[in-house]
């Protein structure tokens, strides 16, 4: 037993030593990789060096202590045995043979809660310190691929080191000599924890991130430890105040305060297992710790987990590719089959994180939605412009045709992808409106290759990038269309031409999908307070304006269309007029041409004619009798306007006029 205390001194001087040189090391990981989440395990295990140098001390001064003891035994002794003892004999001989037990006394009473303070206020100082810097800082990128790769290997050699060191010293502590070496290879362990989490961190940015992205992984790490460093030191503050009312029973071990009584729960798992045997003990009456049942659990639980761990893990060599899709094989990032990817079924391959599969749904119609974000346990209900139906909405520019609105002035150095009209310095002041434009796209994937690996270039979200050209297109559309053809009847030849620009887009980058459907779920205006209500009253202004246009419209149409159509009777009547009038005036004059001739002919027989011909002409339902006298000199007309209702006998007869007729 006289060198046990030598053999602990030994292995906490050699803690010492691996917790400062595993602090330079993740000083130059986290210098190298960019990573706060480094600098702050850093920090963190230069903590263990307080712990380590006190153990070091209490085992060396107990070393000391035992060898004193040993030579104080050999005193007695040969005093015993009647041998000379007079060189050791004297009051201050015999008081210096106890000097170091004094030492030892002095050192766990006084000197060991010092060093719990400073080890407090270290913990605490240099975690806010650090959450302050991790705070106040940038979230930058990390290190290049590369870099983060060696590095994570570090850190996994690291965590190893450690975890195989603190088991150790935890397996050293179950003997009551070597008790206080526990609250090392506690401490320890949550440097294990530190560095697996931090290589975690790094193989997770490799598998589902880019570096560029780790920056805000590596920034919740290092809140993460820098709020484990003031835990602890908390808790060993309310160790200090709750040791100066413990009861002292000599002979009973007395724990440090720096010893972390949450993190030997992790580090002796075996503890909490007879906290739980005497907890049923006391519950049951009897000792059910001592059952066999409970003493195979005991010992082979931690087998049993590690088979079942076993079984977890090589469960990783089966994937099963779902229906309606197919699987590209993986192999480091590499990927194997893409000219002929797995079909649906179970499928044999390494395990994680050797082989990894990646699914496209090939056969499945997937959907998109542009400018809006709902969740999926949000209830289908009708979109209300004064209701908020969406969890997140992007309103975009809109133009407008009032004015009302926002005039902005928009200068274009370079001519939009669809946009025609428009030079290169022209500048054009529109009006605009906000309006959120929800738009639904389906796709279907065409080709894998493309789509999820490239042929040029290879795109690692794809269905991001899909998402982000379809705004744009769907932005750029909109700041040169029409709120009305927007929200009215062009909605229809919207969707049409979005459609071509998204297919025109997608085939630009090379993204091997096909568009099929593109639909307008809904045109409204942003949802806030009152901005519904208002953009109604707006929107209703506008529609009645438009509609007493177009009624205006409507009549000057009509008016103007029968003054068109008077003004052509008019023109019409007019024109035959002016026809009629010449040709009447032209046979006018051939008729007197011809009178002329026939009377040149015919003399005062053409006139009789003429004349007779008159009186039968507008007389003709009247008698007429022509009496031939040489004694009159003139035409005397004689008109007899009664009705005569029976003809006389004489009316059939060929005679002249009676005397009675005659007068």
């Amino acid at each position: 037993m006289k060198l046990s205390y030598k053999r602990a001194e030994r292995l906490s001087l050699l803690a010492l030593g691996v917790h400062f040189l595993f602090f330079l090391l993740l000083l130059w990981i986290s210098k190298q990789t960019g990573s706060s989440a480094g600098r702050v395990e850093a920090w963190h295990f230069l903590g263990g060096v307080i712990i380590w140098l006190v153990l070091f001390m209490q085992f060396r001064q107990r070393r000391f202590a035992q060898e004193e003891q040993f030579e104080g035994e050999q005193f007695e002794r040969l005093k015993a045995e009647g041998k000379d003892t007079s060189v050791f004999e004297g009051k201050s001989v015999e008081e210096s043979m106890h000097l170091a037990v004094r030492r030892l006394a002095w050192l766990e009473k006084y000197l060991i809660p010092i060093f719990a303070i400073l080890y407090a206020i270290y913990l605490l100082v240099i975690g806010y310190w650090q959450f302050h810097l991790v705070r106040k800082g940038e979230v930058l990128p990390l290190a290049a691929d590369k870099t983060l790769q060696v590095c994570a290997a570090y850190l996994a050699g690291l965590a190893v080191l450690s975890f195989l060191f603190s088991r150790y010293a935890v397996g050293m502590s179950r003997q009551s000599a070597w008790r206080p070496l526990r609250a090392g290879g506690s401490y320890l362990l949550s440097n294990v924890l530190g560095c697996g989490v931090l290589a975690g961190m790094i193989i997770g940015i490799q598998l589902f991130g880019p570096a560029q992205n780790g920056g805000r992984w590596d920034m919740w790490v290092a809140y993460a430890l820098s709020g484990l460093m003031m835990f602890i030191g908390i808790e060993t503050v309310l160790n200090l105040v709750l040791d100066l009312y413990r009861p002292r029973i000599k002979g009973q071990y007395r724990r440090a305060s720096f010893e972390s009584r949450l993190l030997g729960l992790l580090s002796d798992p075996e503890g909490i297992f007879k906290t739980a045997a005497h907890a049923l003990d006391y519950q049951f009456g009897f000792k059910v710790s001592e059952t066999w049942f409970f003493k195979l659990l005991q010992r082979a639980v931690v087998p049993l987990i590690l088979v079942m761990a076993a079984i977890l893990y090589l469960m990783t060599c089966l994937a099963i590719v779902p229906a309606g899709s197919k699987a590209v094989l993986e192999r480091f990032g590499r990927p194997l089959n893409i000219d002929a990817p797995l079909e649906p079924g179970l499928h044999l391959k390494l395990p994680w994180p050797m082989d990894t599969m990646r699914v496209f749904p090939t056969e499945q119609l997937q959907s998109i939605n542009i400018g809006f974000e709902h969740s999926a346990e949000a209830e289908q209900k009708p979109v209300i412009w004064t209701a908020k139906h969406w969890e997140k909405e992007y309103p975009l520019l809109v133009a407008l045709n009032s004015e009302e609105g926002t005039r902005v002035a928009v200068s274009d150095t370079r001519a939009l992808p669809g946009v025609t009209g428009r030079s290169e310095t022209e500048e054009q002041a529109k009006i605009f409106d906000m309006l959120v434009v929800a738009l639904v796209v389906q796709y279907h994937i065409q080709d894998i290759r493309d789509y999820g690996y490239g042929t040029d270039r290879c795109y690692q979200y794809p269905v991001e990038l899909l998402k982000a050209m379809c705004f744009q297109e769907t932005m750029r559309y909109a700041a040169n269309s029409d709120l009305q053809s927007l929200m009215g009847p062009g909605w229809q030849e919207t969707t049409r031409i979005l459609q071509e620009r998204f297919q025109r887009r997608v085939d630009e980058y090379g993204l091997g999908v096909r568009i099929e459907f593109v639909g307008l779920e809904s045109v409204h205006p942003p949802w806030e307070e009152g901005v519904g209500e208002a953009f109604e009253k707006v929107v209703g202004a506008l529609q009645t304006k438009q509609a007493k246009v177009l009624t205006a419209h409507g009549q000057a149409s009509d008016k103007l269309a029968k003054a068109h159509g008077d003004s052509g009777v008019r023109l019409a009547q007019a024109q035959a007029y002016k026809v009629r009038r010449e040709k009447v005036t032209e046979a006018i004059s051939k008729r007197f041409e011809q009178q002329a001739e026939a009377y040149e002919k015919g003399k005062d027989v053409y006139l009789w004619r003429e004349y007779l011909s008159v009186l039968d002409e507008y007389i003709p339902e009247l008698r007429k009798y022509v009496v031939d006298s040489d004694d009159v000199d003139s035409w005397v007309y004689l008109f007899d306007l009664k009705e005569q209702l029976q003809p006389d006998l004489l009316s059939g007869l060929d005679i002249g006029p009676t005397e009675e007729q005659q007068r």
